[in-house]
């Protein structure tokens, strides 16, 4: 449609670069990773050295590590292995390599350091793509460094993967905890009267076809799980979100963003993928995300949702009211700089510094090494 063309021509990043990528494996740098299994799933973990202290790395590392420990006893004889991107800054790359030596050296399953330059997570996935091409993984789990696993997360998103022809895309059903900050508390009442008809698999803790990832993903995306959504979802079928499923049974926690500057960075960002994938993708996709997804329960530009009750439905209608006057300001916006002949290059992420895990909280950082 022309609104959508409009729209795509305000935005326009600049192609990836090629960064460089220095590998390391066994505590040592390397040119190629060494001997890894074919197919099976490649397991990202992406970080970056500002993000925390090494010992939180360490604890996160080693808490995938545990989870996995379901997986592989389950299947044993499925492939596994970790990809740990590490990005860095100016003056960080010593710090970035010697963290990732002490983190490679000794695990069972195994894991591949490679630190490359950010910032930019789709960076650092479209960097294990490539690196991991020629092992022909089946799959791709995705998690953040700051979320906790529950009992048997991992191998329930690996069984039910398996149990769809390891097709689509499965997620774990994440609660994000409030912190004590009153923004943290707000966005916590807010996205409880929002929750979309359809639960979604976020990138934080999901498991995707390889398929889905062909190619990697492209610069305009700004959501690596954005760009998973709209890749699967079927306009024409009976159920759009037939590809995606979240399990209820693999569950996770991670804590909500604290300060009001980063809650207001995240939710810009989050706006203009919105934007630009209802912009860049066919307009029977953007419809049916739009009147299905985004302002579900917005009537009469989507169906009204009374579950709940009134009092729900109208609290429900409020904030997606004021999420769609943001979506049309944000939708102008771009439409107005292509016309102009100035498109957005870029869009900040936030929660600089902000760390924190429930798995860092509930525990010291230690080793892992299988045993």
């Amino acid at each position: 449609m022309a609104w959508q063309r409009a729209v795509a021509r305000g935005f326009d990043p600049p192609p990836a670069p090629r960064t460089p990528v220095t590998l390391v494996r066994y505590g040592e740098i390397r040119e190629d990773p060494g001997p890894l299994p074919s197919g099976g799933v490649g397991v990202l973990l992406p970080t970056y050295v500002a993000r925390c202290d090494r010992a939180a790395q360490e604890t996160a590392l080693g808490h995938l590590l545990d989870a996995l420990d379901d997986v592989r006893r389950a299947r044993p004889e499925l492939p596994l292995t970790v990809w740990l991107g590490m990005q860095y800054g100016p003056g960080e790359q010593a710090e970035a390599l010697d963290r990732l030596r002490g983190l490679t050296r000794s695990t069972a399953v195994p894991v591949v350091g490679f630190a490359l330059p950010g910032p930019g997570k789709i960076r650092t996935i479209n960097a294990a793509l490539e690196l991991s091409r020629p092992l022909g993984h089946d799959g791709w789990l995705w998690t953040d460094d700051d979320v906790e696993f529950g009992p048997g997360c991992l191998a329930r998103l690996v069984d039910r993967f398996h149990e769809r022809g390891r097709t689509g895309a499965v997620g774990a059903r994440l609660v994000a905890l409030p912190r004590a900050s009153a923004t943290s508390r707000t966005m916590d009442r807010v996205s409880g009267v929002t929750v979309p008809p359809g639960a979604l698999p976020a990138a934080a803790c999901m498991l995707v076809a390889s398929d889905v990832l062909a190619g990697g993903i492209p610069a305009r995306r700004l959501a690596d799980d954005g760009h998973v959504l709209f890749e699967l979802l079927d306009p024409d079928a009976a159920d759009p979100l037939h590809a995606l499923e979240v399990v209820p049974d693999a569950h996770g926690s991670f804590y909500r963003v604290a300060r009001t500057s980063d809650t207001l960075r995240r939710l810009r960002r989050s706006l203009y993928s919105h934007v630009t994938c209802t912009a860049d993708y066919p307009w029977a996709t953007a419809r049916t995300y739009l009147t299905g997804t985004l302002f579900h329960g917005l009537w009469p530009l989507a169906a009204w949702d009374g579950s709940g009750g009134t009092v729900r439905g109208l609290k429900r209608w409020t904030v997606k009211a004021v999420h769609l006057t943001w979506f049309c300001a944000v939708a102008a916006q771009l439409a107005a700089r292509g016309a102009a002949g100035r498109p957005l290059r870029q869009v900040a992420w936030g929660d600089e510094g902000d760390f924190r895990s429930p798995a860092t909280e509930a525990r010291p950082a230690a080793a892992h090494t299988g045993r």
